[in-house]
């Protein structure tokens, strides 16, 4: 913003005055102008990140459902490879193929990123700052959780990798054991963080509402 100087000299008191108010009016204009602009990109950028907040917060809904209902078949399959490694520990001539599976869907935060980064999220009320904090926080907790669960399942399948069962000492069928049962109470630990989740969801099922 740049004031100039009059081009004309200036004589008078009159003058002076006159002068004076004119560059007050122009200031008050454009300071004016600049905070108009700046309160419509305020409001932009607001507007775009609730509303990617709102569609991150139902993909990642959707993604949570997909995932409960799998944790009920991984923990199924999991069940049945301890039953088929303590079968074999008592005979050994039981070989039926063990899936050491997982299927996991992790909850994505580039929306709540975004709108922290950008600035966005100080534009908010605090009260819903602190609910979208809330939620992705706990979006954190199972997803780490989900993490320690797959790495134990890595873990207990690593004495039987590359060997046949017939090849496997009583030692290693007992640590393949633990690290499935580890894995299972990892499991029941994820799902109720997830029911948490869930509920944190219900709670603050408003945000899923468009606003004009």
């Amino acid at each position: 913003m740049d004031v100039h100087a009059p081009h004309e000299p200036i004589n008078t008191w009159r003058d002076f005055a006159l002068h004076l108010i004119v560059v007050t009016i122009g200031l008050v204009i454009a300071l004016s102008l600049e905070a108009f602009v700046e309160h419509i990109h305020q409001r932009h950028l607001l507007h775009t990140a609730e509303s990617n907040l709102r569609i991150e917060l139902q993909d990642n809904r959707d993604l949570l459902a997909g995932d409960e209902h799998q944790l009920d078949r991984s923990e199924a399959e999991l069940q049945q490879d301890i039953a088929t490694l303590i079968a074999h520990k008592s005979n050994p001539s039981i070989a039926e193929p063990l899936n050491f599976g997982w299927v996991w869907n992790g909850m994505e935060d580039s929306a709540w990123t975004t709108a922290r980064d950008s600035g966005a999220l100080a534009l908010m009320p605090f009260d819903t700052q602190q609910a979208w904090s809330v939620i992705y926080g706990q979006q954190g907790v199972v997803n780490d959780q989900a993490h320690v669960y797959i790495l134990d399942i890595y873990r207990a399948s690593a004495p039987t990798r590359g060997r046949a069962f017939d090849q496997l000492t009583p030692a290693q069928l007992d640590q393949a054991i633990a690290g499935l049962q580890q894995a299972i109470a990892d499991i029941e630990l994820l799902r109720d963080f997830c029911k948490s989740l869930d509920r944190i969801y219900d709670h603050n099922g408003h945000f899923n509402r468009q606003t004009p």
